[in-house]
């Protein structure tokens, strides 16, 4: 069954829209970071796609060389084994070099400045 022919009912397609305050006194609007709320059919769906279409991806031999650093949307993949990842490789360098530059971008705010008319369209 390809994506393109599969019709996905409208109520899937909504969500509700809580805004969580990322201060501990919010201010203004963009002291709010949206959280969706999904139904559990459209997450359940989610799962299934990414199960067997990403997953698939990131083990076979073939490619995998390809994610050895990627942690996100694994099936063993987490933020400690990210941090472990990360203090290791650091830990070896240093052994070998006096000193590490580590360059670390912090994209918590990124999705923030997303156009959503432009994503919805």
């Amino acid at each position: 069954m390809s994506y393109s022919s599969f019709v996905v009912p409208e109520q899937w397609k909504l969500s509700c829209i809580t805004p969580v305050p990322k201060t501990n006194q919010p201010v203004d609007c963009v002291d709010f970071r949206p959280i969706s709320v999904t139904p559990v059919l459209s997450r359940v769906l989610e799962r299934l796609i990414v199960r067997r279409d990403l997953y698939p991806v990131l083990v076979n031999p073939d490619v995998s060389h390809l994610f050895h650093d990627q942690f996100a949307f694994r099936p063993t993949g987490s933020t400690t084994a990210a941090l472990i990842y990360l203090f290791h490789h650091l830990t070896h360098s240093l052994k070998n070099h006096n000193s590490v530059h580590l360059i670390a971008l912090d994209f918590s705010k990124a999705f923030d400045t997303v156009r959503h008319s432009t994503l919805a369209a």
